[in-house]
């Protein structure tokens, strides 16, 4: 089955292994109650847990039981049951104001800003910072920049998925090897 909104994720890759897997922690779908309702449907014995049927009624095609779920507060669209009113959407005019490709998730600089921008320290703290920077390059397992142990540096990860086994944080190698 083709459901609408996961068309749109995008793909992450693992760097590591290469394995690609979706994001499927971003939205790719928002209703807006402009958008009116298409009709009111009342579930029946045969469609109890079976959104895809009642998408197929409305829509011609199983893709937007996302949108059916979504419109109604459902999580688990197998606890559907006879007896319930849901809210079919009106997707005829809306469905590309409604479904979207949502913007790729970046790690945010602004922590690491704050540390690497010597601008905002005070002359001493400077000075401290190239000192660190320094000493650090000359080591083999040397941080690339000066940040605090629980600030990752570019490009570190901070989880590892391998081999069975989820790495988080305080297991994983915190300098250059």
């Amino acid at each position: 089955m083709n459901i609408k909104s996961l068309a749109l994720k995008n793909t992450l890759i693992d760097q590591r292994t290469g394995e690609e897997y979706l994001d499927l922690t971003a939205p790719s779908f928002e209703y807006s109650a402009d958008f009116g309702a298409k009709a009111l449907h009342y579930v029946t014995a045969d469609q109890a847990g079976r959104v895809d049927l009642i998408s197929e009624i409305y829509f011609g095609s199983g893709q937007y039981i996302d949108a059916i779920c979504v419109l109604n507060n459902i999580s688990n669209p197998f606890s559907l049951e006879e007896g319930e009113i849901l809210v079919i959407p009106n997707l005829l005019r809306n469905e590309d104001q409604a479904y979207f490709r949502p913007q790729t998730a970046e790690r945010p600089d602004q922590v690491q800003a704050q540390y690497i921008d010597t601008d905002r320290q005070s002359k001493k703290d400077q000075s401290r910072i190239e000192r660190i920077a320094a000493k650090a390059k000359d080591k083999k397992s040397g941080a690339q920049t000066p940040l605090p142990p629980n600030v990752l540096q570019q490009g570190q990860a901070g989880k590892v998925i391998g081999g069975g086994v989820v790495k988080l944080g305080t297991n994983l190698p915190t300098r250059n090897s």
